[in-house]
C-alpha cells in the first residue's frame, strides 16, 4: 500500500520520533560498551560485571519497543500486500485507513494494559542493577502512544487526501 501521508507528519510528531531515533542510538551505544566491556572483564581480566547482561537486555528492550514505532513511521514493517495491490484504488484506501484503525486500536489498548503492570512493577527492583522495573517496562506505553500517534495522523492524512480529492 502506498502511503500518501508520508513525509507529512505534524512537528510534534517528527520532534517525537526524533526523540526516539537519538534514544535508540545513544542506547545502542551504551549496549555495545557495556557488551565490549563484559567480554574484556570476562576473558581478558577474568572478573565479569555481574550487572552488564542484566543493563544489555534492558537496552535491547528499549530498542526493540522504539525501534517499532520508528519503523513504522517510516513504513518498513513487513507486510503481504500481494492481494492488496489487485483491488481498486477506493478499497486499497478503506483497507489502509482500517489497517492503521486497527493498528491505533491495538496500541491503545496495550497503553492502557500496560498501566497496571508498571504500577505493579513499582516497588520491584532488578537483581543485579537495583533499577525500579518499571523503568523498563515504561518502554511499552511510550512505543505504543508512539504507534498510536503515526495511525491516528496517517489515518487523518489519507481521509483529507481522499475528501479533496472528491470534491
Amino acid at each position: 500500500m502506498q502511503h500518501p501521508d508520508k513525509g507529512r507528519n505534524s512537528k510534534i510528531l517528527l520532534m517525537l520520533l526524533g526523540v526516539a531515533k537519538l534514544s535508540i542510538v545513544a542506547i545502542s551505544i551504551v549496549m555495545i560498551v557495556v557488551t565490549l566491556a563484559q567480554v574484556v572483564f570476562r576473558y581478558v581480566i577474568a572478573a565479569p560485571l555481574p550487572w552488564s547482561e542484566e543493563l544489555a537486555r534492558y537496552c535491547f528492550v528499549w530498542i526493540v519497543f522504539l525501534g517499532g514505532a520508528v519503523g513504522l513511521s517510516r513504513g518498513i514493517h513487513l507486510g503481504v500486500d500481494l492481494f492488496v495491490n489487485l483491488l481498486p484504488e477506493r478499497f486499497r484506501i478503506g483497507i489502509e485507513i482500517l489497517s492503521h484503525v486497527l493498528i491505533a486500536c491495538f496500541a491503545a489498548a496495550v497503553v492502557l494494559a500496560s498501566y497496571p503492570v508498571i504500577n505493579m512493577n513499582m516497588l520491584q527492583r532488578s537483581p543485579a542493577l537495583g533499577v525500579q522495573m518499571s523503568w523498563i517496562y515504561i518502554a511499552i506505553p511510550i512505543s505504543m502512544g508512539l504507534i498510536f500517534l503515526i495511525c491516528l495522523e496517517r489515518t487523518i492524512a489519507i481521509l483529507r487526501g481522499r475528501g479533496g480529492q472528491e470534491e
